[in-house]
């Protein structure tokens, strides 16, 4: 918890689970409709971890009540919805940010430094990887995983989410060449792809190979590559964020020398998650507070959800993962009391 933040309240449609999390954490108030929460003077942001589908519409109610937004990956399922949102913030005057926490992590923030100040040279290649294990217990949870109406996709969208957004902010705008996605090992009750990887190109021409897959016996591995003329990395999104390669001049085997002392232990119970959302959510109360711009913003994730939906539309074409399309969720899934009339 942030020493100058207060947490108010907690809201699910489900009341019973909003008062169960209130219990949990000590907070004064629960709720199941959202109006409450947004009607409050004393509440200057809102958190929304929702499913993918309720992202626009409870963020663009929250900025209309003049909330700042920290909205869970990604930031909309269109981008259609999410150039809505970047521009609803801008008129608003609201911080809005899309959880990014692994620009957050100590490696990945001394990686984009080292590219930045030409210790690789100029890239040239990158290998992006991402096996994970989801069986059918994980899809049979909630209604919206494993659709398209829902999720809008599976592997890239939310367990690929991350790795593609920190190749995009290290290596700069990407283009797609070209992508293929799969259903390679079926599930009950999912329509969505369960693998996909994608040839994607640099703005100086690098070429990056990205690949994710949900099928894997592995519970979460990850490993970024990125190779310059002058030196090459190699680390993973794992937590503590392991820098397992950097060869290259003498600056930059020394910098990677410094990283590799700085790691931070991980405080029990967080697992493979790490503890970089802590780093992000302390950027965004100072986002709040000074008004300054965040390194997770809502238009770095509008870039990322732009991306991804090009990755989409590659690997299916005129599917209905393809860009600006989007199935209805059934009404009753996907009612939300708190904006209910």
């Amino acid at each position: 918890m942030l020493p100058d933040a207060e947490l108010r309240w907690a809201c699910d449609r489900d009341l019973a689970r909003a008062e169960s999390l209130a219990r949990r954490y000590g907070l004064p108030r629960a709720t199941a409709d959202l109006r409450d929460v947004l009607a409050d003077p004393e509440v200057d942001s809102v958190s929304i971890a929702v499913d993918h589908a309720q992202h626009f519409e409870l963020a663009a109610a929250a900025l209309e009540a003049g909330k700042h937004v920290l909205v869970e990956k990604p930031l909309a399922l269109t981008v259609e919805e999410g150039t809505a949102l970047t521009a609803l913030a801008q008129r608003t005057g609201r911080v809005l940010s899309v959880v990014s926490q692994h620009r957050y992590d100590p490696v990945v923030t001394a990686v984009r430094d080292w590219i930045a100040g030409g210790l690789l040279g100029q890239l040239v290649s990158g290998t992006v990887s991402l096996q994970c294990g989801r069986d059918d217990a994980y899809y049979a949870d909630s209604y919206w995983r494993g659709t398209f109406a829902g999720e809008g996709g599976s592997a890239l969208v939310n367990q690929g989410y991350h790795a593609l957004d920190v190749t995009r902010w290290l290596v700069g705008g990407l283009t797609v060449t070209g992508a293929a996605a799969g259903h390679t090992a079926p599930r009950g009750g999912m329509e969505t792809e369960d693998t996909l990887a994608a040839l994607l190109r640099g703005p100086q021409g690098a070429l990056v190979t990205y690949h994710v897959t949900v099928a894997s016996s592995i519970t979460w591995r990850t490993r970024v590559e990125l190779v310059g003329t002058e030196g090459s990395v190699l680390f993973d999104l794992d937590h503590p964020g392991t820098l397992h390669l950097a060869e290259g001049g003498e600056a930059l085997r020394a910098a990677a020398r410094e990283v590799g002392a700085q790691v931070e232990p991980a405080p029990a119970g967080i697992g493979y998650y790490g503890i970089s959302h802590r780093r992000q959510i302390a950027d965004f109360a100072a986002a709040v507070r000074d008004g300054r711009r965040m390194t997770a913003d809502g238009e770095a994730g509008l870039d990322t959800l732009r991306l991804l939906r090009e990755m989409y539309g590659a690997a299916r074409p005129g599917g209905p993962t393809a860009p600006g399309e989007r199935t209805a969720v059934p009404a009753a899934a996907n009612a939300v009391p708190a904006l209910g009339g």
